[in-house]
């Protein structure tokens, strides 16, 4: 028979914390959280077992869907900002 998996609701900053979301992410069920700090830091968080287990660090290690999100982020960055250099040449 199957074994029962817990079921865990992503954590949530401290209150009083004051985090901004920059970006959000989803690969094959996984949600990944891109964050601006109160001390201008990026944060990025992903609701997976991996990145969970490893605890709080201070160095945090990525799991593979935050470098599929930063890839996509890149490219959207990158993109934006070259669509609006060119202009609409045609």
């Amino acid at each position: 028979m199957l074994e029962r998996m817990p079921f865990r609701l992503p954590k949530r900053p401290p209150p009083g914390s004051d985090v901004a979301v920059l970006g959000t992410y989803r690969f094959a069920g996984h949600t990944v959280h891109v964050l601006l700090t109160s001390e201008e830091r990026i944060e990025w968080t992903c609701d997976c077992e991996k990145f969970r287990r490893q605890g709080r660090r201070e160095a945090l290690l990525w799991c593979k869907h935050i470098a599929k999100a930063a890839a996509r982020r890149s490219l959207e960055r990158l993109t934006a900002r070259r669509a609006g250099a060119q202009g609409c040449a045609k």
